[in-house]
């Protein structure tokens, strides 16, 4: 009888071993980003452990790094899921990256703040554009520090908080948000090509119609 349950607990401890850990490498965050960041690695189902060393250059903003001997996809698609809750797009790698390689199924967890490392100006004018209703096209923004002034066509001026929130420009409406990529695309002018700030909203909002529209400036000087 003892030696049955000896090797029960053999086996329990044997396969205690063969779970699969997942390192965690994080830089640059905020604190509500690493408070955030923490509450979901306590609910997901492996054992994790941050590592305190710099992320390599090459890695993007959230990289998932995968043992090439086996792969857990439900275990995988949880830790892809909290990167996207944090606002990032996941990139799995089944490959070695600058020198960092797994095995055993363990799991490299890489989230990096970059924006953190740059100062973010708004611009103070920016013009509707790709809206769902046309009629909001071409609509003056104002930005202030803390406000956004959107001049409808009815000549009203409506308020809205905002602010730059993990990369992406946030305005607030009631209960709900707008959220806004950043980039800086060549615009097609009757003078040449011309730089700008585009803000492309990245879901679409029911009401106001005003609001689901992105936001851009060209400029031609």
């Amino acid at each position: 009888m003892k030696s049955g349950i000896l090797i029960c607990v053999l086996a329990l401890l044997l396969a205690a071993c063969q779970q699969p850990t997942v390192y965690v490498f994080s830089e640059n965050l905020q604190d509500e980003q690493r408070n955030q960041l923490d509450a979901a690695l306590k609910v997901q189902s492996l054992p994790y452990e941050y590592v305190e060393l710099a992320i390599p250059p090459d890695f993007g903003e959230a990289t998932l790094l995968l043992s090439s001997d086996k792969i857990y996809p439900k275990e995988t698609e949880q830790l892809a899921a909290i990167m996207q809750e944090l606002g990032y797009k996941p990139q799995v790698n089944y490959t070695t990256r600058a020198n960092h390689f797994y095995g055993d199924g363990n799991i490299g967890f890489y989230l990096k703040n970059i924006a953190a490392g740059t100062t973010f100006v708004m611009p103070k004018k920016l013009r509707t554009t790709q809206c769902s209703e046309e009629k909001y096209n071409d609509l003056l923004v104002t930005f202030t520090d803390k406000y956004a002034d959107f001049s409808l066509p009815s000549g009203a001026v409506i308020r809205l908080g905002w602010e730059f929130l993990y990369g992406y420009v946030v305005i607030y409406y009631k209960t709900y948000s707008q959220t806004y990529s950043h980039s800086q695309p060549l615009i097609n002018t009757p003078f040449g090509d011309k730089p700008s700030d585009t803000y492309t909203f990245t879901a679409h909002v029911n009401k106001p119609s005003w609001l689901d529209c992105s936001l851009q400036i060209v400029y031609m000087d």
